[in-house]
């Protein structure tokens, strides 16, 4: 093999091991931002440590109001991931049609970026809380008081923590989104579905 063959040779591995690592292992995380991808084809297996670090985070608990003193009776205990897209909207809606009554205890939760600045942080925070509040507020009387929860990290993890956390016996996510920071995915159903040991709701849009 000729000295230039060796020397591209050596390149496209740097290249593959720091990217191939930034996508398993960044992602992971919950870091979404392209500069991860040009950090890690950069530095190549120098990237391998710290790209590690950053998918061990674990999703961070930011802010909880409205958390009932305790579950109302004893019926289903619903988390619901709301990120303003219809699908979540549709999602929502379909759970305060079908489970008025019925329903113990709701947890609203909405998921942000890790990857900002804490200027952007704050203004996707306030964003976040203006939304969740929102649809907060649209409940229909039956459904107890809900509690809501912006939580920073990969959607999945993130939902999944607070579903343990809550104990709830249901998800509910929309098949698709693209609302606050495009959080709640289609990805994120299905990967929602394929590791939670919970029930999982998946609401769609008609056609979708």
């Amino acid at each position: 093999m000729s000295e230039r063959w060796f020397v591209v040779l050596v390149a496209v591995l740097w290249l593959a091991v720091g990217l191939g690592t930034a996508a398993v292992f960044v992602t992971r995380g919950g870091h979404r931002s392209p500069l991860w991808y040009l950090v890690g084809g950069l530095l190549g297996p120098l990237f391998v440590p710290i790209a590690v670090e950053r998918g061990r985070a674990r999703p961070q608990l930011v802010d909880v109001r409205h958390r009932p003193s305790e579950p109302v009776g004893s019926g289903l205990r619903v988390l619901v991931g709301v990120d303003g897209s219809a699908h979540s909207d549709r999602a929502l809606r379909a759970i305060a049609r079908s489970l008025t009554g019925s329903t113990s205890e709701l947890v609203l939760v909405t998921v942000t970026s890790p990857d900002l600045s804490d200027a952007e942080s704050r203004r996707e925070h306030e964003r976040a809380r203006r939304m969740i509040d929102e649809r907060a507020a649209g409940l229909p009387e039956g459904l107890p008081r809900p509690t809501t929860a912006i939580v920073t990290g990969h959607p999945v993890d993130a939902l999944l923590t607070v579903a343990d956390d809550r104990e709830v016996d249901l998800l509910v996510v929309g098949r698709h989104g693209h609302g606050i920071g495009d959080r709640l995915l289609g990805s994120v159903a299905e990967g929602l579905a394929h590791r939670s040991t919970r029930a999982v709701l998946l609401g769609s849009l008609p056609g979708r």
